[in-house]
């Protein structure tokens, strides 16, 4: 009877021991979801002061710019590279509480006049995603047809000083800016692998994030993104990115110039709510 007894209290005592153990593995996953944090990612395109250089969907004005910057400042979020969050969410490599990426599609030369002192007064790094035929040249990919006004784009010199001073890098926007999905296989092989190969050269140093024109893409332009050789890329997907996120297609946050300050700190916190499945 005595034997019994003891072989009762010890499975009670191992059944404790289990449930403890559950709890305690259930309650480091909770807490371990909880502190975990999204990465936004802001895509701009024009600083600029002029209305001449084009509408309020792509041009925000440096004034506007500058508060945002200093909103970012204020309210404890982090702005960190491109490479920083790409470490975190493949690789879990820590960042500050609320991390933002600040982003520019195309390569205008605005982004050299009025962007970047801006970023240099914060301190903040930035990446600028550049169409590798319209350096030095204009936006012929959307004036030539009318969808914007002709606008400056960076001087490889301009690109040149920006990447010495190590705050701002720069990605690839394909060679011509087109809307990948609608050339054929050759062509798009040759707007991703080309302008890699190029903003390389140029830069002496690997190009290693890509930006989807128009933000069209599909598995195919994906594959060929990977086959040639970049880390990542960034669509126009709007969200922001949690640890495990595809770094093939990343979501960003849009900023338009027609937004006011309620509806930029709207755009900065609509998407953190836990996604489902995550």
């Amino acid at each position: 009877m005595r034997r019994w007894a003891l072989i009762a209290l010890a499975g009670v005592g191992l059944l404790g021991l289990l449930l403890w153990g559950g709890m305690r593995w259930l309650g480091a996953k909770e807490s371990s979801a909880r502190s975990s944090k999204a990465v936004i990612i802001l895509m701009y395109h024009k600083v600029n002061p002029d209305p001449r250089a084009g509408g309020l969907g792509l041009r925000v004005p440096p004034e506007k710019f500058e508060w945002q910057m200093r909103y970012l400042k204020t309210h404890g979020y982090h702005v960190v590279s491109m490479e920083e969050a790409y470490d975190y969410l493949t690789r879990g490599k820590p960042l500050p509480p609320k991390p933002v990426v600040i982003t520019f599609d195309d390569g205008y030369e605005d982004n050299y006049l009025y962007a970047w002192p801006i970023l240099k007064r914060y301190g903040y790094p930035a990446t600028i995603f550049l169409a590798a035929d319209a350096v030095g040249s204009y936006n012929f990919f959307d004036a030539d047809y009318g969808r914007q006004p002709r606008n400056q784009m960076l001087t490889w010199q301009e690109i040149k000083e920006m990447a010495t001073s190590g705050k701002i890098t720069f990605g690839a926007h394909t060679m011509t800016h087109p809307r990948l999905t609608k050339v054929d296989p050759e062509r798009q092989r040759y707007e991703i692998f080309r302008c890699r190969e190029v903003l390389g050269k140029k830069l002496g140093r690997p190009v290693d994030f890509f930006s989807y024109p128009y933000g069209d893409f599909d598995a195919r332009v994906v594959e060929l993104v990977k086959e040639a050789g970049f880390k990542g890329a960034v669509t126009c997907v709007q969200g922001v990115n949690w640890p495990g996120a595809d770094p093939y297609t990343l979501k960003r946050v849009r900023v338009m110039g027609s937004y006011s300050e309620a509806k930029f700190v709207h755009e900065l916190k609509r998407h953190l709510e836990e996604p489902k499945g995550r």
